[in-house]
């Protein structure tokens, strides 16, 4: 005996395909739109020695191109080759809003010996018009040109702006070398100051400590010592 097949019916569910046809022109719609959107304002922060121009030309969106044709991270690097920039962060918004937070190096001194600015993450550049920068007159060992670069690096801009020049100067006894680390600052004040690379931190004092000296009075100023104390002569 043959049994008949039942027949099943199939129900579509056109309210549910609805929500999905809907809810997926919504998507490419949308898509299409953050796709399409140019970048309408860029907000650059932290510069001072570096033009806003510099590193919207570095970022390569000078012509305001869509948003997501560069990425954050591709443009953080290219701001990133700038020699001036420490640290660099990009932030997009789907308004069409940039912001690229920098960091800029700190320019150290001017290197007579071989022409260049030394920066405070150590590259040195052979362009520039850097004003209230020191100078570096003399030949510094190689190791201890290295230590010298990252311990300026810890001091304060306005201590360093008052640095005229800096002398390698070794403490010596005779013919013995008691500190090969040690510096003649000469500042813009007229004064002198003796500090060796351990105690250089003691810079960012110099203009409280020069308050107790009379007016008028010029001298040299010894910082180098190993007690703490802090030593004052006139010049002769």
């Amino acid at each position: 005996m043959n049994k008949k097949k039942k027949k099943v019916k199939r129900h579509i569910k056109w309210k549910t395909l609805f929500v999905l046809f809907v809810f997926l022109s919504f998507g490419c719609f949308s898509f299409y739109y953050v796709s399409q959107v140019r970048i309408k304002n860029i907000y650059v922060y932290g510069t001072n020695l570096l033009s806003d121009h510099d590193i919207i030309l570095a970022a390569n969106i000078k012509n305001y191109p869509k948003l997501f044709k560069y990425s954050s991270r591709t443009m953080k690097k290219n701001i990133a080759t700038l020699d001036l920039v420490d640290t660099v962060q990009v932030k997009k918004t789907l308004f069409g809003k940039v912001t690229i937070e920098i960091e800029e190096a700190k320019v150290l001194f001017y290197n007579r010996n071989n022409g260049s600015y030394v920066l405070s993450s150590g590259v040195e550049i052979a362009d520039g018009n850097f004003t209230g920068v020191p100078f570096l007159v003399n030949f510094v060992p190689d190791s201890i040109y290295e230590r010298l670069i990252k311990e300026l690096a810890k001091i304060d801009s306005e201590s360093l702006a008052m640095i005229s020049e800096i002398e390698y100067s070794q403490n010596k006894s005779g013919d013995v070398v008691i500190d090969d680390t040690r510096f003649l600052l000469r500042m813009n004040d007229g004064n002198q100051v003796y500090v060796n690379l351990i105690n250089i931190d003691r810079l960012n004092l110099y203009a409280v400590t020069y308050t107790a000296i009379p007016d008028g009075v010029k001298g040299i100023l010894e910082l180098d010592s190993d007690n703490g104390n802090v030593y004052w002569h006139v010049v002769e």
